[in-house]
């Protein structure tokens, strides 16, 4: 079973630290989606996680060494006024990525449920159906050509209004949403309905990476080394060989 509360500390890394292996890390993700794509494979990265937990500034560090013609992000927000005439999986279906591109979800079918679920905006029966839902989706996807990679950044109530106060007085109040704040007034429900995702949906086939989110370049250097270790097994594929050698031929040309 996993519990959010052992995933609250994280070790420190400084920001010299981080500078000292982003470009690499970079380099490396660029090698492997563009293998990926050789291969005809489609790739989905799920982020999910806590509000104020730094899910957008890692979506930049991973993205932007990577093709921007063979890759799309998609930030679907939660709300009442979501669109009730299709089963909840069909924006996502709509987008998923073809063969040979890839896909991230920046909040996904998963805080769909969730919220949906804290909101009451579905009932019990309901809720238990979008996780068999789900589990075939994911079943589904994965028996074909595509790669799915999930990761939950967890940070404590503490750190979450430590982060919205500082973005109010830096005059970024824009930064925290009214949802945002009614996350953290509802802390613990959150965390059960997380905790029951996770555990519900953590499976051989399509496992959940929870990651300590506290330390920022912490978090940034795991998900990253996560992927291209992930990637690396399934595309036989050794990308820091491969950068070694693009980095003599540099050195060469010169």
């Amino acid at each position: 079973m996993m519990h959010l509360k052992n995933f609250a500390k994280s070790p420190t890394v400084e920001k010299s630290a981080y500078d000292n292996v982003e470009k690499d890390l970079q380099e490396r993700l660029y090698i492997l989606f563009s293998e990926a794509s050789k291969q005809k494979f489609a790739t989905i990265l799920v982020l999910e996680g806590w509000a104020g937990s730094g899910k957008g500034d890692l979506l930049k560090s991973i993205t932007t060494r990577l093709d921007p013609r063979k890759l799309r992000v998609y930030s679907l927000e939660n709300s009442e006024q979501n669109n009730k005439t299709h089963h909840f999986l069909h924006e996502y279906w709509n987008r998923l990525p073809l063969y040979s591109e890839n896909v991230i979800f920046d909040g996904s079918w998963y805080s769909r449920v969730s919220y949906e679920k804290q909101e009451k905006l579905i009932n019990k029966r309901e809720y238990q159906d979008a996780f068999k839902s789900i589990l075939n989706f994911e079943e589904t996807l994965h028996n074909d050509r595509y790669i799915i990679l999930k990761y939950f950044l967890n940070i404590s109530a503490k750190e979450q209004k430590k982060r919205f106060k500082k973005a109010s007085e830096e005059g970024k109040k824009w930064m925290v949403s009214e949802s945002d704040w009614k996350q953290f007034e509802n802390y613990s429900n959150y965390e059960r309905l997380f905790e029951e995702y996770l555990n519900k949906t953590d499976t051989q086939i399509c496992p959940w990476n929870v990651v300590s989110a506290k330390n920022k370049y912490y978090c940034r250097i795991f998900v990253m080394e996560s992927i291209i270790r992930i990637l690396e097994e399934k595309l036989n594929l050794d990308s820091k060989q491969m950068l070694l050698v693009l980095k003599s031929q540099e050195q060469q040309a010169i």
